[in-house]
């Protein structure tokens, strides 16, 4: 398997990097000796007499490690250093710009900024810094859109671990009359302010095509990624029942959306030509729709790996592999280290690795001739091969398990296509021959029936099994026989059930001990 995943190998040394950085700050003057050891493996590899020789083969591989740990362990370091701050003890004045769209909490509006300007004792390290603030609900805050530009004055405090892994270094709230709007005195160029800006005027012309509150909310949610209009009970069914992952825009939607247009384009045929027109056309939708959503790390994965399989099938590649998911890792990693502390992250890719090796041969157990049948199948086999990839993680984090994602994927999916493909559908028609209720019919009473269907589901009491809890140590185990457990029901030696009896063992004597 490594020896078709070229990109595997440099993944595995980049992560052991991020971690062992992540965990015990190695120092500058020791990265820059690994820099060297890199360098010197590298010319030993590259003397015909040593490269030649059997023995010498692990000079390459040597180097390679070294130069990606070393890597790793200095983009980690930067990325850490932005979210360290020596915070002043009392209230100072800060010039910030809001970086993303503001989150309405019960009491408070949450905006992430980033500090522009502060009083002459803490401006040398305040500037560039990236904070969390809490504005009281007043007249002014709702109309606080990315970009804008606020004067407040307040105490700063250390974020919490989940907002520094996000390179956030302060977070605060700040009292009522302590803050306004300014006029920004330097608009600064920014892609994600710009796609937020757009994805407004979006959601505006969606919420005159929708008129009915909790509708907009949910096609706002499963179109753009924007759930700040959803109520907490319809988020929590969504949760109960296993459908988190259709709020949140991810590789679902993309393949859904990347499957439409590419049969909508299947007239360019299947030549080496029509292939490249047809990607040609395609990836930069893609990117496209990834702008509108702001960027986060699920929708970057989604569009790098359909990015990757395009380029493959435009040159008649066999791209949707573990290396493709691998690549896609490498270099979002390297782009953002932190990322392998995102939960969405990990869940994502969990779940696509999960599918690439389990439903392949989940597949192959049944195949109907009946097309309805085959296509729910299919969905079954992509469902359980996803949630036995997240299964750990989502006992680990979240402490539960819904026990009917099966009928929920089964009941979900197929209203989710069908809406992924009415709502721009009719977001252009409406730009196009402005608002007319025959043509906007279909796409409200779908997304009525979307919720209803939510609703009904989530009143099985048994829909979601909570108070699960496991540390660290059990979600090794768990992943371990998780895999155990694949390999012996896809291979069928007898060696997996000896090491899935000797992990069950090893975790009954530490509850034990």
């Amino acid at each position: 398997m490594i020896h078709q995943t070229p990109f595997l190998r440099p993944l595995l040394f980049l992560i052991a990097g991020i971690v062992v950085q992540s965990r015990w700050n190695i120092p500058y003057a020791v990265i820059f000796c690994l820099f060297f050891v890199a360098l010197l493996f590298f010319v030993c590899a590259s003397i015909p007499q040593l490269s030649r020789r059997y023995p010498f083969r692990f000079l390459f591989g040597f180097g390679l490690f070294f130069l990606l740990f070393a890597s790793a362990s200095w983009i980690t370091k930067l990325a850490w250093q932005e979210s360290e701050w020596n915070l002043p003890s009392g209230d100072c004045l800060y010039q910030a710009v809001v970086i993303d769209e503001p989150v309405l909490k019960p009491k408070t509006w949450m905006c992430k900024i980033r500090i522009r300007t502060a009083e002459n004792p803490v401006y040398q390290e305040a500037t560039g810094k990236k904070a969390v603030i809490y504005l009281p609900l007043d007249s002014l805050s709702p109309a606080i859109v990315p970009g804008d530009c606020l004067l407040f004055s307040g105490q700063l405090e250390s974020s919490p671990p989940y907002l520094k892994r996000q390179s956030f270094a302060a977070a605060g709230f700040i009292r009522k009359n302590r803050w306004q709007p300014v006029k920004n005195p330097d608009p600064s160029f920014s892609i994600l302010i710009q796609a937020l800006s757009v994805r407004r005027m979006l959601l505006e012309r969606l919420q005159l095509m929708v008129p009915e509150r909790q509708s907009y909310a949910l096609a706002a949610a499963l179109m753009f990624g924007y759930r700040n209009e959803l109520d907490k009970d319809l988020q929590q069914a969504f949760s109960h029942i296993g459908a988190a992952h259709i709020l949140a825009i991810s590789g679902t939607h993309f393949t859904l959306l990347f499957g439409m247009l590419y049969f909508m384009l299947s007239f360019t045929g299947n030549s080496r030509k029509g292939k490249i027109i047809r990607q040609v056309i395609l990836l930069p939708l893609i990117w496209g729709f990834a702008f509108l959503t702001g960027f986060s790390p699920s929708v970057i994965r989604a569009a790098l790996m359909l990015s990757i399989w395009g380029i493959g099938n435009a040159f008649f590649f066999r791209a949707f592999t573990l290396n493709t998911i691998a690549a896609a890792a490498f270099f979002m990693l390297l782009f953002c280290p932190l990322y392998l502390y995102d939960v969405g992250f990990q869940l994502s890719f969990l779940a696509v690795i999960s599918i690439v090796l389990i439903n392949p041969y989940l597949v192959k157990l049944y195949e109907s001739k009946n097309v309805l049948i085959q296509y729910v199948w299919d969905l079954i086999c992509v469902s359980v091969s996803a949630q036995v990839g997240v299964l750990p993680l989502c006992i680990y984090y979240f402490h539960q398990f819904p026990s009917i994602f099966l009928l929920t994927n089964i009941c979900l999916m197929p209203l989710a296509s069908i809406l992924l493909f009415l709502i721009p559908v009719s977001l252009l028609l409406h730009f196009l021959f402005g608002s007319f209720s025959g043509m906007l019919f279909p796409l409200n009473k779908t997304l009525e029936y979307f919720i209803s269907t939510v609703r009904t589901l989530d009143k099985f009491s048994y829909g979601n099994i909570t108070g699960l809890t496991i540390d660290s140590q059990g979600l090794t185990a768990l992943f371990l026989a998780i895999i155990f457990i694949v390999l012996l029901l896809i291979k069928k030696r007898v060696v997996y059930l000896y090491l899935l009896l000797i992990v069950v063992a090893f975790q009954v004597i530490f509850y034990l001990i």
